[in-house]
């Protein structure tokens, strides 16, 4: 019982990460297709229509399987941020110099 609300709970946070990831630009897009699955497979009632239309079940492992490699995809996908502290250090101290 309570891991079906702790799923649910989870399923529908990722859900809203999905919709706040799809009214981003283009790489935020596949993130926010990555959130739904992560989300859709979470979800209970996803569980229970699987088994009465394939006849299958989608297990925990599958499910921690499915986490793990969307994790994986969003860190991959993520556009990585370089900064350089050196510039902005140099640019105070020189603007600190000239007054």
């Amino acid at each position: 019982m309570i891991v079906s609300y702790l799923s649910r709970s989870l399923g529908m946070l990722f859900f809203m990460a999905c919709f706040g990831a799809l009214m981003n630009p283009p790489p935020y897009i596949l993130i926010g297709i990555v959130f739904f699955i992560m989300g859709l497979v979470l979800l209970p009632s996803t569980n229970k229509i699987t088994k009465q239309t394939f006849n299958w079940e989608i297990k925990g492992g599958t499910k921690a399987t499915v986490l793990l490699v969307g994790f994986l995809l969003v860190c991959l996908v993520v556009p990585q941020v370089n900064l350089k502290t050196t510039s902005f250090s140099i640019n105070y101290l020189e603007h600190k110099e000239s007054i």
